[in-house]
């Protein structure tokens, strides 16, 4: 019998649940500063995101003057709001910095840095990506900052340049040991995509209230639908105005001698891998690894007995963009057919006597008409094929939504390709519906009151999805420690199964404002043997709420906290 009380504990453990199996709000930010310094004091706390409580911040710099003085100014402001740094990276003039909150530290390990440089042919750094990785709870995060070439026709070299900063760098956890390996890849900067528009249609499309209807020439858009880069990201619902060029200290786009057309150079992405290795697994058909269901058409093979004349189907995981497109680019290998099958078209083409154009044969080798024309045998021998209506049912991946296909949508190869477009469409969306919750835009916004720059500076709030149900690897015996005056100070640390201390993890005694262990600390001692002893000439003074982090070096982050009250 289930009882009130029943009832108040299974809720209580749903909740419990709720909470464990949830989210975290990550605000990133990206601001070409245009060789500018911070002015007024807190003028960056808008873009932190503090109002909305962020659990991480990540905030992505492009042409700094002083790479010290947008990097100090995040660090002050942080440090008041219970933020530690994550780390920061710094090639040439431009940055990326992360922080979180300390209540997060336990769970945020295996940190590691990239940088590459694509300016003057990969020689300097003022272009190129920016990167900090770590692991997050069960989750393997990525977040790249990038400032590509500028100018309206260097598209294709920065379609290059996304390409060698996804490819080339590369890191130490097994787990990811390249970016698009990465459960999640959050992708910001300065981007320098521009609107395939002339000036004065832009402008005066922005003047007249109507410059989301620009969104449909934007250069970065059309490239990730092209598939020639950032294939598989995500991005937010754009509602500010393009975020470039302004003439300084103003609200008014470039009026110098170049006048610059308007951009939405800055930008911010995100990708799922679960999502892109789903959706190549949906479309790919007949492949190996396809469980895909689609009537009795085995997945469009067609064929218990033989693979399709020989060809192999593309995994399409990061060349080709798939959102339903895919079908009228040539993603299907070309066959190679078997020396046998050689012969025998050798003797049929001798015997009709190029009956058929040069064109035809070549299209009768490819993989999609040689599963266009199984497709029709296979409903004429199997009587799939009513005469009467002329249409057969096939289904889906999910095998949950049939649809109609007339013998003309098979017999005709146009229509066959739109026919693999709908499959495909329908497969696509319905694994971006599944992902949805994983990485939602709260908010996406540019901020037009910072006018010291050319450009505006963006930002996005995410919430993201992790499973908090994880244990730590290292925490100390007690949450809260005292040491008197004039004692020792002696400190034992767990260790979970599995994983082993090193001779140079350490433990750090801070104040209640550090960002940084490494910088902040006020005494520290070495790790010996999962214990640690602080001499009592180190003791820090009396009437203090102190800190103690524990650093390991095989994670590559403090790991640990826990409180210290010295009387």
């Amino acid at each position: 019998m289930i009882t009130p009380h029943v009832i108040v504990v299974l809720l209580l453990l749903l909740l419990l649940h709720i909470a464990m199996v949830g989210s975290i709000k990550v605000q990133i930010v990206t601001y070409n500063t245009g060789n500018t310094k911070p002015r007024d004091t807190d003028s960056l706390l808008p873009l932190l995101g503090l109002k909305q409580d962020p659990d991480i911040v990540s905030v992505g710099f492009e042409e700094l003057g002083d790479t010290n003085d947008w990097e100090n100014e995040v660090d002050r402001l942080l440090s008041q709001h219970n933020y530690y740094r994550i780390k920061l990276v710094t090639m040439s003039i431009m940055q990326i910095v992360v922080f979180a909150k300390k209540e997060h530290l336990p769970f945020i390990t295996h940190i590691e840095t990239e940088y590459t440089k694509t300016g003057f042919g990969g020689t300097y750094g003022n272009k190129g990506g920016t990167s900090v990785r770590f692991r997050l709870y069960d989750k393997t995060v990525a977040l790249v900052n990038t400032h590509l070439s500028a100018h309206m026709d260097q598209v294709q070299i920065r379609d290059e340049e996304y390409w060698n900063i996804m490819s080339e760098q590369d890191f130490d956890d097994p787990l990811s040991e390249h970016l698009y390996d990465h459960d999640y890849v959050f992708w910001s900067g300065d981007l320098n995509y521009r609107i395939d528009l002339g000036n004065i249609d832009v402008r005066s499309s922005i003047k007249a209230g109507k410059c989301l209807e620009l969104l449909q020439h934007d250069q970065l858009r059309a490239e990730k639908l092209a598939g020639h880069a950032f294939i598989g990201f995500h991005e937010g619902k754009i509602t500010f105005p393009p975020t470039y060029k302004f003439d300084p200290e103003t609200d008014i786009y470039d009026t110098s001698e170049k006048k610059r057309v308007p951009a939405w150079c800055d930008r911010v992405l995100w990708r799922i891998k679960a999502e892109r290795m789903e959706i190549a697994h949906a479309l790919n058909w007949g492949g190996e690894n396809d469980s895909s269901d689609i009537s009795s058409l085995s997945s469009f093979t067609l064929s218990d007995k033989s693979d399709v004349s020989g060809g192999s189907v593309s995994s399409l995981s990061d060349h080709c963009e798939v959102d339903g497109s895919c079908v009228s680019r040539p993603f299907l290998t070309t066959p190679t057919p078997n020396k046998k099958g050689r012969k025998k078209k050798k003797k049929k083409k001798k015997k009709k006597e190029m009956d058929i154009s040069d064109d035809e044969a070549l299209s009768v080798r490819t993989p999609w008409e040689v599963m266009r024309k199984r497709t029709m045998s296979l409903m004429k021998k199997t009587a799939v094929y009513a005469s009467s209506t002329g249409s057969a049912m096939l289904r889906t991946a999910t095998g949950t939504s049939p649809i109609k296909v007339h013998k003309a949508d098979v017999a005709d190869p146009e229509r066959f390709r739109n026919l693999l477009n709908t499959l495909e469409r329908e497969k696509v969306s319905i694994v971006k519906e599944k992902y949805e919750s994983c990485v939602r835009s709260l908010e996406y916004k540019s901020y037009p009151e910072y006018k010291q720059s050319d450009h505006k500076p963006v930002s996005a709030l995410l919430d993201v999805g992790v499973n908090k149900d994880v244990e730590p690897l290292v925490s100390f015996a007690m949450e809260k420690y005292s040491w008197k005056n004039g004692d020792r100070l002696n400190i034992t640390v767990r260790v979970r199964p599995g994983m082993s201390l090193t001779s140079w993890d350490w433990v750090a005694i801070l104040e209640s404002n550090w960002t940084d262990p490494h910088k902040h600390y006020l005494t520290y001692q070495y790790v010996v043997k999962e214990t640690v002893k602080f001499p009592w000439e180190s003791h820090p003074g009396t009437n203090k709420t102190l800190y103690l982090v524990f650093v390991s070096s095989k994670l590559s982050a403090p790991v640990a906290m826990a409180t210290l009250e010295c009387v």
